[in-house]
């Protein structure tokens, strides 16, 4: 009962998010399908329970790949499913003209220039303001310079006069010169969404996964364990197809390394122990998925438990 619970709100949390938002826009690019809407990516993962990979840099952080942002990259098997269950829409941009990318060059140019000029006039203030916070010290050096300079030319000054004559001259901050950073230290903003207006057209003819025996395979495998309520990433780091987790991968550790095989594919015994010994490792459970003659999934464990 529980768990016929849990598959009828999930289905109602899918069906009140088709109707509450538009399809995700999948955009494909160099035949790779990516989002770049950070509200569709979060209604990829809460409401259909699809991960992808983050592929895309920091805007805040860009220079490191530890941490990384904006596109998602989908698993072919991941857009297929949305495709098929109409969640999402296959686009792709126009081609783009010769004068047309010219006049974008330009435009980024001239946004650039406006961003150093700005960002140098905010420079200019920090440090002004930062002059300011350090006035008294300042003061001070200035006051010890001048009297050196003073008794090294002979002059019998009065401390207070030539402190004076400093304070008129840092009254005014303006006059003092600031020199500006170089132009190759200026932050640069970075897109995680196409900036232009452009034309996209439907792609999802250029879409033909799945296409072997293999990708169909891997394609009903993952579908059905995706209907049953699990979450899928790739499973290459484990040497298998993909990873299944009974929540999201960040609050949950997977529970199964799935492997999909042909149904009439040849499996060696040695094949077979690898596979079992690799999930003991790693604490998972190995399951051998396959379609039977009517194209519906079949899944074998293997867990090792050795002889005695």
């Amino acid at each position: 009962m529980a768990s016929e619970h849990v598959l009828s709100s999930t289905s109602e949390n899918i069906s009140a998010a088709s109707e509450e938002n538009e399809k995700i826009a999948v955009y494909l690019i160099n035949g790779k399908p990516k989002i770049f809407n950070a509200k569709d990516a979060a209604t990829l993962r809460e409401y259909y329970r699809m991960v992808g990979v983050l592929v895309g840099c920091l805007p805040r952080n860009p220079r490191q790949n530890v941490h990384l942002g904006l596109p998602v990259q989908l698993m072919p098997e991941e857009l297929s499913v949305l495709l098929n269950k109409g969640y999402a829409k296959l686009l792709k941009e126009k081609p783009v003209g010769p004068e047309e990318c010219e006049q974008r060059i330009r435009v980024m140019e001239q946004e650039r220039k406006a961003n150093f000029e700005a960002q140098q006039q905010l420079y200019r203030e920090d440090r002004r303001q930062e002059m300011v916070k350090q006035m008294s010290h300042i003061m001070e050096g200035k006051k010890a310079k001048r009297q050196r300079l003073l008794q090294a030319a002979g002059k019998d000054t009065p401390a207070e006069e030539a402190t004076a004559t400093i304070k008129e001259e840092e009254v005014c901050l303006d006059k003092v010169s600031i020199t500006p950073t170089a132009e190759k230290h200026m932050l640069q903003q970075l897109f995680t969404e196409n900036p232009w207006k452009r034309e996209m057209r439907n792609a999802e003819e250029d879409w033909t996964y799945p296409t072997s025996e293999a990708e169909k395979v891997r394609c009903a495998v993952f579908q059905d364990l995706w209907e049953k309520q699990y979450y899928l990433t790739s499973g290459q780091k484990f040497g298998g197809d993909f990873l299944a987790y009974p929540g999201d991968p960040s609050r949950f550790h997977s529970f199964y390394i799935v492997m999909c095989v042909g149904k009439d594919q040849p499996l060696p015994a040695l094949d077979i122990i690898s596979m079992g010994r690799l999930g003991s490792n790693v604490r998972k459970t190995v399951l051998l998925a396959s379609l039977d003659s009517g194209g519906h999934a079949q899944y074998t464990s293997l867990q090792w438990t050795g002889m005695s």
